[in-house]
């Protein structure tokens, strides 16, 4: 399923931006339906440097070892994140669509969350979306743990154009 998002364009923070600039945006961004988002995102990270340089070996700590992306299922109740294996993706960490209250601005949204096959390591992390464009998610990662609920770390999720089989 390939269905654009009509939303009104907000500019484009730069990539670097500081993370209370990235959050202040999120704010101000439409709450995705369930029924928008079906469909292969590709990852981005954004943020400070130590946040874009450091990602990546966070999620390979975690077992997560070239994370590209998530794929959203059809009805929108789940999905799984993709990695990079060889010359292709492979279904990694299964993830849930649940609704919840932003930790960034208290509104009602969609989360993603991981169930208990997904390990104990993926438990606490909750990623909340919102539309930038048609086309791009803000997502903004929190870690449920005392200390930690409040700190959120930016990434983009870019649609992919569906696969269309040769006719």
């Amino acid at each position: 399923m390939d269905t654009a998002v009509d939303v009104i364009p907000i500019p484009r923070v730069p990539e670097r931006a500081r993370l209370r600039d990235w959050r202040a945006l999120f704010a101000r961004l439409p709450i995705p339906s369930r029924e928008t988002l079906p469909g292969r995102y590709r990852g981005e990270f954004v943020g400070p440097a130590w946040l874009r340089l450091g990602s990546p070996v966070l999620l390979a700590v975690l077992g997560m070892r070239g994370w590209w992306g998530k794929d959203f299922a059809a009805g929108a109740h789940g999905g799984v994140n993709l990695v990079r294996r060889g010359d292709g993706l492979r279904p990694s960490v299964p993830l849930l669509l649940r609704e919840g209250l932003s930790r960034a601005d208290g509104r009602l949204g969609l989360q993603v969350e991981y169930p208990r096959e997904a390990g104990w390591r993926w438990r606490p992390f909750v990623d909340e979306l919102r539309w930038m464009d048609g086309r791009t998610l803000l997502a903004l990662t929190h870690l449920e743990l005392p200390g930690l609920r409040r700190l959120t770390l930016p990434f983009l999720l870019h649609r992919e154009p569906a696969v269309r089989p040769a006719s």
